[in-house]
């Protein structure tokens, strides 16, 4: 009786929903925290963190938060094009339902400048996690002393992979999650993760007054269930403050507010919920808070291939 309940339980999250891994609306504000080629891309101190109340006031609804901090290290060559690697680290938290997943990651990546701002960058990531499922949560028709009221830890091991390439106007990467396919001893049949995909990509159009038009889009391809995109547009002014709209086709409708204050920037999301839910009006909120080191020059109109 217990692995059935454990099955429906399953059934319900992940394949309704898909969300075997944490999904943040702001994924444009932190492009390392889903591509570990992306680490050190900035050539300073980058560090960045955000917490996630998917669904408030939903019972047993996902809150997720990740702490991300990546750096570029020493040039291989002294050339200025010369190719030149990074180091990140991300300590990640998602809690939806009786499940608890607590990832700890390292990420290296090697970075390939050419000319006219073009740059190909590869990555790899990896570190472990505990996952863990109370099943005193589980909660059956009939009382059923079969049910364990205990709760399970599994300790397992994380890969993931990552490529980048950027011109001075546009950038696209890909970046493949739980490469180990590690199985969940003890929870259901034969749950285990799954591999994940992601696809970024974006472009930058310069307005008047160093203004910038910021569109971009993220693919996310879960092993069952629909794939999923979020498509963002952006208006940064003068790198001083963003505003922005999103769509996510399996649910929400996005609003977007950055703002730049010295070497902090501070941005919040709102998810307007379009999906079943809502009709108990659980709507999203998504904080984060984030460090650069970078020197702040004069502002190029092309200055910065992540678009941020």
């Amino acid at each position: 009786m217990r692995k059935i309940i454990t099955f429906l339980i399953l059934s319900i999250s992940f394949s309704s929903w898909s969300q075997q891994i944490a999904q943040y609306s702001q994924w444009s504000f932190n492009q390392f925290a889903i591509n570990p080629a992306l680490a050190g891309v900035k050539r300073c101190l980058d560090v960045r963190t955000a917490v996630r109340l998917q669904w408030a006031g939903f019972e047993g609804a996902p809150e997720s938060g990740l702490f991300t901090i990546n750096a570029p290290l020493k040039k291989l060559k002294k050339r200025h094009n010369a190719s030149f690697h990074g180091l990140g680290g991300k300590i990640e938290r998602d809690v939806y339902g009786p499940f608890n997943n607590i990832a700890i990651t390292m990420a290296y990546a090697m970075h390939f400048p050419f000319e006219k701002g073009r740059r190909l960058s590869f990555g790899v990531a990896a570190g472990v996690q505990q996952f863990s499922f109370d099943h005193t949560q589980a909660i059956t028709i009939d009382p059923d002393p079969a049910v364990a009221q205990s709760v399970n830890q599994m300790l397992y091991p994380l890969l993931g992979l990552g490529v980048w390439y950027n011109s001075d106007k546009f950038y696209v990467g890909a970046a493949i999650d739980q490469i180990g396919k590690n199985k969940w001893e003890d929870v259901g049949f034969s749950s285990r993760f799954r591999l994940h995909t992601k696809v970024q990509m974006g472009t930058k159009f310069s307005l008047d007054n160093d203004n910038s038009l910021l569109p971009g889009i993220l693919f996310r391809i879960p092993p069952a269930g629909p794939m999923s995109f979020d498509i963002n547009l952006m208006i940064d002014f003068k790198n001083r403050m963003m505003l922005g709209v999103g769509y996510r086709n399996t649910d929400a409708f996005i609003a977007f507010l950055k703002v730049n204050i010295k070497k902090f920037t501070i941005g919040y999301s709102f998810d307007y919920i379009t999906s079943a839910i809502r009709g108990g009006n659980f709507h999203t909120h998504e904080l984060s808070l984030q460090f650069s080191g970078c020197r702040k020059g004069p502002r190029s109109m092309n200055a910065c291939p992540l678009f941020e």
